[in-house]
């Protein structure tokens, strides 16, 4: 079996819910309940086989943490993987501020390294889906692909909403242009 880590990004500077998210991560927001929005991404890592979570955080991440624990909801305590919470890398050349998800990944290169995956599925932690990623991996290694988007297309969108996101160019085989 392919070695699979997960990456999930917490934070996301285009998304914020004023009071809501002023003392805490948008992948801690509550969710029927008991739950968090981050609940869900984990729950489709480990239905997809993934038990190397790490979960980049950069800032009001502390409920994030006491919502995640030791990983054992998700039975990703374990003694050589499981979930792993990266808090924001404070190098020389870091200030102690991120510019956007590529800082981010690069802080957090030394958990890529030591995991040493053959795959990594990366995702944001304020999505809401259902999924398993072994289709995906399985389309991604018959295409021989440097990369595999999962994305939704979007056609009702204003342009003033669509303007909040990156848009892709796909041609007629599915392959971004």
């Amino acid at each position: 079996m392919d070695a699979m880590t997960g990456i999930i990004l917490t934070e996301d500077k285009e998304t914020q819910l004023g009071i809501l998210t002023e003392k805490r991560a948008i992948s801690a927001m509550p969710m029927a309940g008991r739950y968090r929005l981050i609940d869900f991404i984990l729950s489709c890592m480990v239905n997809s086989g993934i038990r190397n979570v790490g979960v980049a955080t950069q800032f009001n991440y502390s409920s994030l943490m006491d919502h995640l624990g030791s990983g054992k909801d998700w039975d990703l305590s374990r003694k050589n993987s499981g979930l792993y919470i990266l808090p924001p890398y404070l190098g020389r050349e870091n200030t102690g501020k991120t510019d956007g998800d590529i800082d981010v990944l690069y802080g957090i290169g030394s958990f890529i390294r030591r995991t040493r995956p053959d795959y990594i599925v990366l995702s944001k932690g304020n999505t809401m889906y259902n999924t398993t990623f072994n289709d995906a991996l399985a389309f991604h290694k018959q295409n021989h692909a440097d990369i595999t988007i999962l994305y939704n297309c979007e056609t009702q969108a204003s342009s003033e909403t669509l303007a909040r996101y990156t848009l892709l160019d796909v041609d007629d085989d599915g392959r971004v242009t």
